[in-house]
């Protein structure tokens, strides 16, 4: 599977992790315990926060999203909204980079994390370019990855910052 930076945002992506890992703890895991609704899962899920939540019935899931502080809620329900309005593929993808996500040690996350959010904060045009850049690193292995992200023409073409989001994120990046 070929993975479209250009079609997914990494707004919308990070939005759709930090919807997920804002969800109470308790809330996710009592609400999954409690499920009334089969929690039979493909070898792909984890077990993550988004895989629970998505598990659960629309009852638990507006219960658990109860919890949350009104700003945070509504937030978090657009969130929801826009997630669940992208095309299944999409949604498949976004579900399979927050897998990679959370196989990471913690520290990573968080760099990885950190890298989404300064990448939202860029211009525009720094932006499409380092999803670019994340276009051809992704059919790219492991070695070719690193060779790439330490050539010449990566380092004159990025800032520092730049280089650390494109580093960063390519932890995302499926396995090849």
């Amino acid at each position: 599977m070929r993975l479209r930076w250009p079609t997914i945002s990494s707004q919308v992506l990070a939005l759709c992790l930090s919807a997920c890992l804002a969800l109470p703890v308790d809330a996710r895991q009592g609400a999954a315990k409690g499920s009334k609704r089969p929690t039979e899962r493909s070898p792909r899920n984890s077990g993550t926060p988004i895989d629970e939540f998505m598990h659960m019935t629309p009852d638990e899931q507006r219960q658990a999203l109860e919890h949350l502080p009104p700003g945070q809620r509504a937030r978090l329900q657009q969130r929801l909204n826009k997630f669940n309005q992208l095309p299944p593929q999409q949604q498949e993808r976004l579900r399979n980079m927050y897998d990679r996500l959370n196989q990471l040690p913690p520290a990573r996350q968080n760099l990885v994390r950190r890298s989404l959010t300064e990448l939202a904060q860029q211009p525009a045009d720094r932006r499409q370019a380092i999803r670019q850049e994340m276009r051809k690193l992704a059919p790219l292995g492991p070695k070719d990855r690193a060779a790439r992200l330490s050539s010449p023409e990566f380092k004159q073409k990025f800032s520092e910052k730049e280089q650390q989001i494109v580093n960063d994120m390519s932890d995302l990046l499926p396995d090849r």
